[in-house]
């Protein structure tokens, strides 16, 4: 990441959790190629209504991003 990008980021991270969720989801839809909502499939959508129920009931259980970005780390010795 460049210096100016790391800077911007400091900056952010100290802003509230609400304003950083509004930026978060406003630069998730500035990439292109990535679907929109209408874009998704009855497929798509019924496999996410599928996986959220499932999260939901209990039934999985999620690991936070950071357990998982650190077993891929030693996994592959990064």
């Amino acid at each position: 990441m460049t210096a100016a990008a790391e800077s911007i980021l400091s900056t952010l991270l100290t802003l509230p959790e609400e304003d950083r969720l509004e930026i978060a989801e406003r630069l998730q839809d500035s990439f292109s190629g990535l679907p929109a909502d209408e874009d998704l499939t009855d497929d798509m959508k019924a496999t996410l209504d599928r996986r959220w129920e499932e999260i939901e009931s209990g039934s999985v259980r999620c690991i936070p991003h950071s357990e998982v970005m650190a077993s891929m780390r030693a996994k592959h010795g990064l």
